[in-house]
């Protein structure tokens, strides 16, 4: 048998696929149904999740982001999608789609075109009746979106062949409990939160693209900081402006990282105080300032990603704004 391989676009460390660039009508790409099709309904279903590394500026790092396996209805092989709530939207990379029509030419039909005029970035393309199969959870819309020109083409596909053909965002959320077991590697979706869970929550905001946003405090000042865990490797990064309003000690990291097709540096320093996040304290945690000026959404202060939270469970109540830290 030949080993699988698993064919994968470039994952964007630092920024995922930051819906900050999207202009989208929440009345469309965001109505996904969700499916719990569990023989249980009654307990928490788990579905697993599985991390990527990577190697950058020479250095290897670990748990570099975190993807979903998943299948599509006409597509055999396996897939992953990655699993990024700094992304608005969920949705299919049309490069990596598109190479699969010398396999099935019949998936060149789910891409249409809306009608009309609108504001969409992606030229208007979207994916007709999307259904994405995932643990015990099915996930169906009618207007699913389609990230114009991203994702990597793929020559000579073999069923052995994982696919990672597109992005779990924010949106498929929408109205849900989302729980992400880190030490566990699986994540739940919930209409309500367990009774088990609903200790110290604390109040978070969502913005306009239902992106989470967290409280923070430190030297007496409060902050907001969106959670994105796509930006999986960094425990806290700010823009370069910002840096001082959480550390001034002097910068002992610097890692070149490639987000839309660009490389640049982050440099991470360390925050010797105790700040509190999300209703938790921690100390002695790396900050990094992001010099590109890209990827800090707007009106936060900073985004907060996996590493800070890999030994936890966490709880994020869409519908109630309730956000936890088990």
């Amino acid at each position: 048998m030949k080993k699988m391989k698993i064919l994968t676009t470039t994952i964007l460390v630092i920024l995922g696929l930051c819906a900050a660039f999207f202009l989208l009508d929440n009345t469309s790409y965001s109505n996904w149904d969700i499916e719990n099709n569990s023989p249980n309904k009654t307990e928490i279903s788990w579905t697993k999740f599985t991390w990527t590394n990577q190697t950058l500026s020479g250095k290897y790092y670990e748990k570099t982001a975190m993807l979903i396996p998943c299948k599509i209805e006409g597509i055999e092989n396996n897939l992953t999608f990655q699993f990024d709530l700094g992304s608005g939207y969920t949705g299919i990379y049309e490069n990596t789609y598109s190479s699969l029509y010398s396999v099935n030419p019949e998936l060149k039909t789910k891409i249409k075109r809306l009608k009309g005029k609108t504001q969409f970035w992606n030229k208007n393309k979207y994916f007709e009746n999307l259904k994405l199969q995932f643990g015990n959870y099915t996930a169906t819309n009618k207007v699913a979106y389609v990230f114009k020109d991203y994702g990597s083409k793929i020559k000579d596909i073999n069923i052995e062949d994982t696919i990672h053909l597109g992005t779990i965002g924010a949106d498929i959320f929408r109205n849900k409990v989302l729980i992400i077991d880190y030490p566990n590697k699986q994540f739940a979706i919930c209409e309500k939160t367990p009774e088990n869970y609903k200790e110290n929550l604390i109040d978070m905001e969502l913005d306009k693209n239902g992106k989470v946003i967290l409280p923070m405090k430190i030297h007496s000042k409060n902050y907001k900081i969106m959670f994105d865990n796509g930006s999986s490797l960094f425990p806290l990064i700010t823009s370069a402006k910002n840096i001082s309003n959480f550390s001034n000690s002097p910068d002992i990291d610097t890692i070149q990282i490639s987000s839309w097709g660009k490389t640049h540096g982050v440099t991470g320093k360390i925050i010797k105080d105790t700040f509190q996040l999300a209703g938790q304290n921690y100390a002695n945690v790396k900050v990094y300032a992001n010099h590109s000026g890209l990827g800090i959404a707007k009106n936060t202060d900073g985004m907060v990603g996996n590493a800070l939270f890999w030994d936890n469970t966490i709880i994020i109540d869409f519908k109630n704004k309730k956000f936890g830290i088990k």
